[in-house]
């Protein structure tokens, strides 16, 4: 095995680094907003709205990633030209977001059900509304349920933003294949790059045990 040679290209993916984090990130953050959205629809039972989000959670999870990118990169704008202007970046991240949401959606969904059911109903007998109810004694129990669940979301998230070289995004994979094509070293590349997503998903992971210490300490 060529050590120095997994040394170099660890050094040359390293740029690429803020991409990959950029196409994990946005996506992650726009997937907790719809997903949010989504849960409340299906947890309050709010008619139509809730069957349409059932099958749109049902598809993207129930599709590979790779095809809805393909999908939604060369296919949709065939149908809708004023998207043939959508770059390949925005075009992961739209996609990555509405795949990642589908996934968070059924997260925040079984914190939600986590809840005892005799809490709320003694709100409901009492006359609260389901504001109230939400943000005074749901979601401060139902949150902790979830933050370990979405971080796993998360990491889900950053390895399956490798496939975003599949249209042109010159992420840490990319660089990582386009170095092995050059070189024909193609195991120390891939070496290289699972090291440095492992690298990646340990950071998280370390940040979530903190996180659940704090939760048990308080």
């Amino acid at each position: 095995m060529d050590y120095s040679f997994i040394a170099n290209i660890l050094e040359k993916m390293i740029p690429a680094v803020p991409e990959t984090l950029c196409i994990t990130l946005i996506p992650f953050a726009v997937s907790l907003v719809l997903a949010v959205g989504i849960t409340m629809a299906m947890y309050f039972e709010v008619p139509v709205l809730k069957d349409v989000c059932k099958v749109y959670v049902s598809f993207f999870r129930g599709t590979p990633l790779i095809g809805q990118l393909f999908l939604i990169y060369y296919g949709i704008p065939r149908l809708i030209p004023p998207l043939m202007a959508m770059s390949n970046v925005q075009a992961f991240i739209v996609t990555m977001s509405l795949h990642t949401a589908s996934y968070v959606s059924e997260v925040l969904r079984g914190a939600l059900l986590s809840v005892p059911k005799g809490q709320i109903e003694a709100s409901k007998s009492i006359g609260l509304s389901s504001f109230y109810m939400m943000r005074n004694i749901v979601l401060p129990q139902a949150v902790p349920v979830a933050i370990p669940a979405l971080v796993n979301t998360l990491i889900d998230t950053i390895k399956g933003s490798s496939i975003a070289f599949t249209i042109g995004v010159m992420d840490i994979t990319a660089v990582a294949k386009v170095q092995a094509g050059i070189t024909y070293q193609y195991f120390e590349a891939y070496v290289a790059l699972v090291l440095l997503y492992w690298a990646i998903v340990l950071l998280l992971e370390f940040i979530q045990r903190r996180y659940e210490s704090k939760i048990k300490n308080w």
